[in-house]
């Protein structure tokens, strides 16, 4: 998703090349020469810092090098230090840095584990690889281009999906995130639930007890309300998901990434990865 910018892009390098023009004056107008001048050529420049990056998101428009599953572009968006690579399936989180112009995450990135088709797994587990190994980066206006051995990866800067898109839909949450490691909610265990109104009062259901929340949109930020739920003691499993959904969805996020489908919010080193429907 496209948030607010926090930092600027990274300007564009233009580089005029301009040649020289001469002639040969010796009366003979045949044998004067010109060498016309060239337009001013843009070029690309590596990404230097995180910062070149913060508060944008690019689309694949080609690959080579690899083939992807037909209509699955990859999705990149970058937040603060945080990015987040999608393509079709699940969308992988984590910290990342620059160095010398190459980006790779910098830590084990979390997942939203979704159930993926044999095909879009493969998917995702090379973009694991390929951000886990890294790759130089260019920009060139609004193109990025990502480069690792063979692979050329080019993507255009894209606009996000609003935060308000998000009221008036119901977000069931099917990850829980502690210290950067993403699990499934456990079996046998409803999954979470938040119904949101578009006012943003908001029904909660945290896998054991319900009750009511209101849901507060702010730019990049979602806000939650102080819940309130019924007291009905929670056996284990349910008690845990319960502590981890009571953990994010009161105050203010830290994070928060937002494209087609999939929600991630965090707090400190709590997160949950919703599906919005």
């Amino acid at each position: 998703m496209r948030r607010p910018r926090l930092g600027a892009t990274a300007a564009l390098l233009l580089v005029g090349l301009l040649a020289g023009c001469g002639s040969s004056d010796n009366g003979d107008k045949s044998g004067d020469s010109t060498t016309p001048s060239t337009s001013p050529t843009p070029t690309s420049t590596p990404v230097g810092a995180v910062a070149d990056l913060d508060g944008t998101t690019y689309e694949s428009t080609s690959v080579e090098g690899h083939e992807l599953v037909p209509g699955k572009p990859v999705r990149v968006s970058f937040e603060g230090d945080t990015m987040s690579v999608s393509a079709g399936c699940n969308t992988m989180f984590g910290a990342y840095d620059v160095t010398d112009g190459a980006l790779a995450w910098s830590g084990e990135p979390a997942s939203s584990l979704v159930a993926c088709e044999p095909e879009l797994a493969d998917q995702d587990a090379w973009l694991a690889d390929l951000f886990t190994t890294g790759v130089d980066a260019t920009l060139d206006g609004s193109t990025l281009t990502l480069t690792s051995g063979d692979v050329v990866m080019e993507l255009t800067d894209v606009e996000e999906t609003n935060l308000e898109d998000l009221l008036g839909r119901t977000w069931t949450v099917r990850g829980i995130v502690v210290d950067g490691v993403t699990s499934r909610v456990p079996s046998g265990v409803r999954n979470p639930t938040l119904v949101v109104s578009k006012s943003g009062l908001s029904r909660l259901d945290t896998g054991c007890n319900t009750g009511r929340t209101r849901v507060t949109v702010d730019g990049e930020t979602i806000t939650f309300a102080p819940p309130t739920i019924t007291r009905q003691a929670c056996p284990a499993p349910a008690r845990g998901v319960q502590r981890a959904v009571l953990a994010v969805v009161d105050g203010p996020s830290d994070h928060v990434w937002y494209a087609a489908s999939t929600l991630v919010v965090t707090k400190g080193n709590r997160g949950l990865v919703f599906e919005v429907s």
